[in-house]
């Protein structure tokens, strides 16, 4: 008895993620085919590796290689085992339960009832080895930390109360207590340059409405899996707070002024202003744009599968863009993280003279603040990809095409999304009416 993997594929396929697949053989009577939960970049596949660890390419692009290998040695024991154990002829429905018992394991009785803070310790490290059905890859490591960030503030909230809380505790009570806990909480912002703490009273009211987002998959799991039978966070009012956050696009003309800066003389920002402008012509997200590799690119398209989403966009190489990857000979400079990336970035900006003074509001600890700032310190990697679409929609290009691109599936969050300020609406519809006026003028002189 032999399990073997293999992926279809065909001339789409090589554009886009492939299905993992399994194939079961014993002698001559048993040869049967199911799909896994797994996708895989095609690039990353070697078709002629002889065991399973050796289907997956050693590719220092693909750090998460060993967790897929790990992923096909587990499968291949697994469905070897319970082959072993049945005593009757498997079917095509028991390969594909089995294939599926592996990723998603059936929970077993348990001695006492999950409470709350073990159910959440056990999700998240579930989180490590779990597969997002949406995208058939593994958790990313960024929603992981957000998890865990939101069991650390429930866990301080509860010494803070100096009271223990399970899933009937969380009603619209405990809504209102954790919520002014959020907005009353010192959070760190760094040193000052005497070396000096930097708090803030107060998360920023997007800060306390992803926790509550969290905290509410937590509890909406846990009643899938039969832990919590209670509906308090069900109520309309256990709401996550949103605001339209004020952030910054580059315009094109100052795109221009970081293309053309020199900056020969310091390598790591010439790098850093490379791939923020390949950022601002494609419209990708970080994680995105700095994993570009050349076998994306076809006759002038970029074909990419986004890693937050799963979704496949197709985007036109802009000159700009272009003239980055000839000059890297197609192979873009490793990113640095996200962090430093954001830092980098500013000091980028502060050398093209964008230091423009900008206005910023927010919304911390319940209060509404607004402070001045120079537009270089408000740049960071999400910047491009707002300049992207914003560039686009002043442009007049179709809302609906540049979703598309950018990967939004409603105009609503497009519309949150882009930064149009109301006096730039303004400009936009007189130039609208200008364009009709023009073409009217024009008929009436064709007609004399």
């Amino acid at each position: 008895m032999k399990v073997y993997f293999f992926v279809r594929t065909t001339a789409k396929s090589k554009k886009k993620d492939v299905t993992i697949r399994l194939r079961l053989r014993d002698g001559q009577k048993i040869n049967m085919f199911a799909a896994t939960s797994l996708s895989i970049p095609l690039n990353h596949w070697n078709d002629k590796g002889k065991t399973c660890r050796d289907k997956i390419r050693d590719l220092a692009i693909f750090p998460e290689k060993e967790w897929y290998k790990d992923q096909l040695e587990g499968l291949e024991k697994h469905v070897k085992t319970a082959y072993q154990q049945l005593k009757e002829a498997p079917t095509a429905e028991w390969l594909k339960e089995t294939i599926d018992t592996y990723f998603r394991p059936k929970q077993e009785e348990q001695e006492k009832p999950v409470n709350l803070f073990e159910f959440i310790e056990n999700f998240i490290e579930s989180s490590k080895s779990r597969i997002n059905p949406k995208t058939g890859k593994k958790i990313a490591v960024s929603t992981i930390k957000k998890y865990t960030t939101c069991y650390h503030l429930l866990a301080e909230f509860s010494m803070y109360k100096n009271l223990s809380f399970d899933f009937k505790d969380i009603d619209m009570k405990f809504y209102t207590s954790f919520v002014k806990f959020l907005n009353q909480k010192a959070v760190h912002k760094g040193k000052d340059e005497e070396g000096n703490d930097i708090t803030e009273t107060g998360l920023a009211v997007n800060s306390v409405g992803k926790h509550i987002a969290v905290l509410k998959g937590f509890l909406n799991e846990a009643a899938e899996q039969g832990h919590n039978s209670f509906r308090g966070h069900k109520s309309k009012n256990f709401t996550v707070l949103t605001e339209n956050a004020d952030a910054v696009y580059l315009n094109e003309q100052e795109l221009d002024l970081l293309f053309n800066l020199d900056l020969s003389g310091n390598l790591r920002l010439e790098r850093i202003r490379d791939l923020f402008l390949v950022g601002c012509w494609t419209g990708c997200r970080f994680s995105d744009f700095s994993a570009i590799s050349p076998d994306q690119i076809t006759n002038g398209f970029l074909h990419v599968r986004q890693e937050k989403t799963g979704a496949r966009v197709v985007i036109p190489l802009h000159p700009v863009v272009k003239s980055i990857l000839d000059k890297y000979n197609g192979h873009l400079p490793p990113a640095p993280s996200n962090q430093k990336f954001n830092d980098y970035i500013k000091e980028v900006c502060a050398l093209a003279l964008i230091n423009e003074e900008t206005q910023k509001s927010i919304t911390r600890g319940g209060r509404r603040v607004t402070a001045s700032f120079k537009k270089s310190d408000l740049v960071s990697s999400h910047t491009a990809r707002r300049s992207f679409a914003t560039n686009l929609y002043k442009n007049g290009f179709p809302a609906i095409s540049i979703m598309k691109i950018t990967g939004h599936t409603t105009e609503k969050s497009f519309l949150k999304y882009i930064r149009v300020t109301p006096e730039e609406h303004a400009i936009l519809l007189a130039e609208h009416w200008q364009r009709i006026n023009d073409v009217i003028d024009n008929g009436h002189k064709g007609n004399d």
